[in-house]
């Protein structure tokens, strides 16, 4: 059998290398909640997956429940893998640290929205 067993001269030659995705930055930001911490002296933390857009540090952010809003708030740090960061794109795993915000105003499933 040797090493010709895995050449493939049947394959097209004019096929172009896949591109990968590219995020859109002009997209609405959204997050879902999946834990909710809260940090002495500090604030609350809400972690989760960036779904969409972007999050920057000092933007407004609303927390929705069933599609309805909850309560507005402002992300005073990003995090991202004991990390401080200045903004996390769709794809991260972050920790969002929200200001004025007790644990018991957000639950897990809630939306994170501009």
């Amino acid at each position: 059998m040797g090493w010709k067993f895995w050449k493939n001269d049947e394959r097209p030659q004019d096929t172009a290398p896949a591109e990968p995705p590219r995020l859109q930055d002009d997209v609405p930001f959204q997050l879902r909640v999946e834990d909710v911490f809260s940090i002495t002296g500090r604030g609350t933390v809400v972690t989760g997956r960036v779904l969409a857009g972007v999050v920057r540090v000092n933007d407004s952010v609303a927390v929705q429940r069933g599609g309805a809003e909850v309560l507005r708030t402002v992300v005073t740090a990003v995090e991202m893998f004991r990390r401080t960061t200045d903004r996390a794109t769709a794809g991260d795993n972050v920790g969002l640290m929200l200001h004025g915000v007790e644990r018991s105003d957000v639950q897990q499933g809630d939306v994170l929205t501009h």
